[in-house]
């Protein structure tokens, strides 16, 4: 079943377009406490719970959430008692829903100012504690009384459940305050927002659980960029099985323009992962130190031998020629192992400017860009690039802690700016274009080691041969490579496998699609 996930703008912008057509923001509301409430009682019934629940209330929609919840389960008989974290409600329809609570008088509602014993009290008692505080607009600190109490809470011997988010955890970055709730569920609303996949929030959230609040499938279907998260399904759905009357030449053509004379492995990761991808035919491009290497022992490429700048990279001299082999190829690989000089500057430069097949830019590739990183917008066969996030960062000109602070939003800008498909890589990885964007949760931290990113673009280049648009040939290649470097993992070993153990792993993983 496709999975798709939402930031909270995007959410925010499909309640917007649900009350337009006629479900208001109270009846979603409504929705999600009716939606809570019978999850909870599911929950409850199969731990075979049946205690007192608590529920923790801020002062936003998330606390009208948990209010809407209380009223419902205590209708069905349950003990519910209601924490109240702010003097009163924040949003009109959360004071809606709360003075709804008080007139129906089931559920006893404890405020911070009828103090802290009190508060803990309810909460030491308690069999179930539901924390709705802060929903997905969270971010920055949480507030010191409140963490307090949610430290209290995180102490208490009782299951926890998150509305929507547990408090402190951003719905957009997945970044977690210091006093988050661990819990045992999420029940979310609508659609899951990434910032729960995402490490380190994806360990407090416990199992998501996403509810149905009545949103109509045309707010959703409608919605530009959600993200997908790939799966083998997507994989099998875009790498196309071999025809029994292909040839070499129907799977196209890869020019691999890498490594100068410090960095041969580079260019022979990158070289053999697309010749295991699937591409018909692999060209590879470099200085004559690495050609002599690499043809000793990868037999099945192809190699052109290009002149050697004096300090062993390739010379710039070599533009007319390697723009001339890029247009007649399929696709471009360039930057593995590249080396950052003046003559790579310079010919990476006209490699962009004059590029009309698809172009996947790499490593030293992407940072011979960075100091004019908008000529990107040049390459008529359409670009693509495939950061780590030290790279983002300086294609970017931001420092790396706000690259790391919001990986998605920082790929979802510079794609808008560049108008060029991006590969940020990380835990996990996103691959965003102008009209689509995906996640990719494959790998582990045996990936964490020099020429792992040689391999991928390997696998980027070798797919996109094939015919696969730029954006899916990326998706793919990044669950291919994380999928490949599991199995090798528990064959090997994170601590022992190596990026060259992934490439000899691939052949397996394209015959477990039938591929």
């Amino acid at each position: 079943m496709t999975k798709f996930y939402v930031t909270p703008s995007q959410m925010r912008e499909i309640e917007r377009r649900a009350d337009q057509l006629g479900v208001s923001y109270y009846q979603l509301m409504e929705n999600a406490g009716d939606a809570a409430a019978a999850n909870i009682v599911r929950i409850m019934s199969e731990k075979k719970l049946g205690g007192k629940i608590t529920m923790l209330c801020g002062k936003g929609n998330n606390g009208g959430d948990g209010y809407t919840a209380a009223r419902k389960l205590a209708g069905a008989g349950f003990s519910v008692s209601c924490i109240m974290l702010s003097d009163e409600a924040g949003t009109d329809i959360a004071a809606k829903e709360l003075g709804d609570l008080f007139a129906e008088g089931l559920v006893p509602v404890i405020m911070l100012s009828d103090g802290k014993e009190n508060v803990f009290d309810t909460l030491c008692d308690s069999e179930v504690i539901v924390d709705c505080v802060f929903g997905t607009g969270f971010h920055g600190e949480l507030p010191e009384n409140i963490a307090e109490i949610l430290r209290y809470a995180e102490s208490c011997n009782a299951l926890k459940i998150a509305m929507d988010i547990p408090s402190g955890g951003n719905g957009q970055t997945g970044l977690v305050c210091e006093d988050t709730l661990h819990c045992d569920y999420t029940v979310t609303f609508g659609l899951e927002k990434i910032g729960t996949a995402v490490y380190p929030l994806s360990e407090y959230c416990g199992e998501v659980i996403v509810c149905d609040i009545g949103i109509p499938d045309s707010c959703i279907n409608s919605m530009e960029r959600l993200i997908r998260r790939v799966d083998m399904d997507f994989v099998k759905e875009h790498i196309p099985v071999r025809p029994k009357n292909s040839h070499k030449g129907t799977f196209g053509k890869v020019l691999n323009i890498a490594g100068c004379k410090n960095m041969t492995g580079a260019a022979a990761l990158s070289t053999s992962a697309a010749l295991r991808s699937g591409a018909g035919l692999v060209k590879t491009a470099s200085v004559d130190r690495v050609i002599k290497t690499l043809s000793s022992s990868i037999f099945e490429s192809v190699y052109l031998n290009l002149k050697a700048a004096e300090d062993g990279s390739i010379s710039a001299d070599n533009a007319d020629i390697l723009i001339n082999e890029m247009n007649k190829s399929t696709v471009c690989a360039v930057g593995c192992g590249l080396s950052v000089t003046e003559n790579t500057k310079k010919l990476v430069k006209e490699l962009v400017n004059h590029a009309e097949v698809p172009l996947i830019i790499d490593a030293d590739g992407i940072n011979c860009l960075a100091p004019c990183i908008d000529i990107i917008r040049n390459a008529k066969g359409k670009a693509a690039v495939t950061p780590h996030p030290a790279e983002l960062a300086r294609i970017m000109d931001m420092p790396l802690s706000e690259v790391l602070a919001d990986r998605p939003g920082t790929a979802m800008r510079f794609c808008s700016l560049y108008e060029t498909v991006i590969l940020a890589k990380g835990t996990p990885t996103f691959i965003i274009s102008s009209d689509a964007a995906y996640v990719s949760f494959t790998g582990n931290p045996g990936l964490s080691r020099g020429g792992s990113g040689d391999v991928l673009t390997g696998i980027c280049a070798g797919l996109a041969a094939m015919g696969l648009p730029l954006a899916e040939a990326l998706a793919c290649a990044a669950y291919i490579h994380g999928y490949a470097a599991d199995k090798t993992a528990e064959e090997l070993s994170q601590t022992g496998m190596l990026p060259s153990d992934v490439i000899h792993r691939l052949p397996f993983v394209f015959k477990e699609m039938d591929r």
